[in-house]
């Protein structure tokens, strides 16, 4: 232990921590941190938190003051923006959120013959989920072993991009940055995450039962049951051929398998735009599947007979 650790060390049983309740509380940050920093960063950091003032403490590396200079000069909640709001080619997005699930990364062949390393993971946060793309070297993250679902994470510097079905996905370059367990985040969003995270569990034993959109859409034309996120895509108020006034409600609806319109009229189409906000999970029911004459695309039709819950 170096001489600015024993310090410190010392400093923190002064205050009151017991030498095993101390190293409980390193074994803790060490885990959190996902094996990130060494041990003298996390003596810092416990300092910090504790009211011991490091600024004047000699400091024999860089690594803890490059990250807490890094996180004194950027606010990343202030850049940080929903899931919901992520559209076509963004860039530069910082996300928050949870892990919900992480797929081995894999590797294929470029077309000069090299080989590539490709990766995922989904993300939660209050208002949907998104699947996170990486690439090649940043691909050993998820080697990790705290890279596990329900793990607190930021993702800075990535770009949206849509895949071959359409979904809208993030994908992580050479200058992005992951964050597995930041420090930095109000109690109140991680309560709130917290309790998403808890929300998700019980909605993944109900998708089980469930099946998947591309595949009821490809199946059937009328669809019993059907779990996703929903997004408003326009409301408004027509007139038809006859002079009638009618309101007509679009949405978007999507899992993880693909994105269709939700096509909603008359009072209808008004109960549920006060009821839906933009990112709510949601369960429907009885919908007809039709094929819009104009795009030639497959739409879900809610009639009389369909119901709509949010989860």
């Amino acid at each position: 232990m170096s001489s600015s650790e024993h310090e410190i060390y010392e400093k923190l049983l002064k205050i009151g921590f017991s030498e095993k309740d101390l190293q409980k509380e390193m074994e803790k940050k060490a885990k959190e941190f996902g094996g990130y920093v060494s041990e003298q960063a996390i003596l810092f950091i416990l300092a910090k938190e504790n009211g011991i003032n490091i600024n004047a403490l000699e400091l024999e590396n860089r690594e803890y003051e490059d990250y807490q200079e890094s996180m004194d000069e950027i606010d990343y909640d202030e850049f940080s923006i929903n899931i919901s709001e992520l559209e076509e080619g963004m860039q530069k997005v910082v996300l928050m959120g949870k892990i919900l699930k992480v797929f081995a990364p894999r590797e294929f062949v470029r077309k000069d013959g090299s080989i590539g390393r490709v990766g995922s993971f989904y993300i939660i946060d209050t208002t949907g989920e998104v699947k996170i793309v990486v690439w090649n070297e940043k691909t050993e993250c998820l080697n990790n072993e705290y890279f596990t679902s329900d793990q607190l994470i930021r993702i800075i510097g990535g770009f949206t991009k849509s895949n071959k079905d359409g979904i809208l996905e993030v994908h992580l370059g050479n200058k992005s940055e992951i964050i597995l367990a930041p420090q930095d985040i109000p109690m109140s969003k991680k309560k709130e995450l917290n309790a998403v995270s808890k929300k998700q569990k019980k909605l993944e034993t109900q998708r089980k039962n469930t099946m998947q959109l591309y595949d009821l859409i490809s199946r059937y034309n009328y669809i019993r049951k059907i779990l996703g996120y929903i997004k408003v895509e326009n409301f408004h108020e027509i007139t038809k051929k006859n002079g009638e006034k009618t309101f007509l409600l679009k949405c978007i609806l999507s899992d993880n398998s693909m994105s269709i319109r939700l096509v909603v009229w008359g009072m209808n189409a008004v109960q549920m735009f006060k009821l839906i906000q933009d990112g709510d999970y949601v369960l429907l029911q009885n919908l007809m599947v039709k094929e819009n004459s104009y795009t030639e695309e497959k739409e879900l039709i809610y009639t009389q007979k369909s119901s709509l819950d949010v989860l």
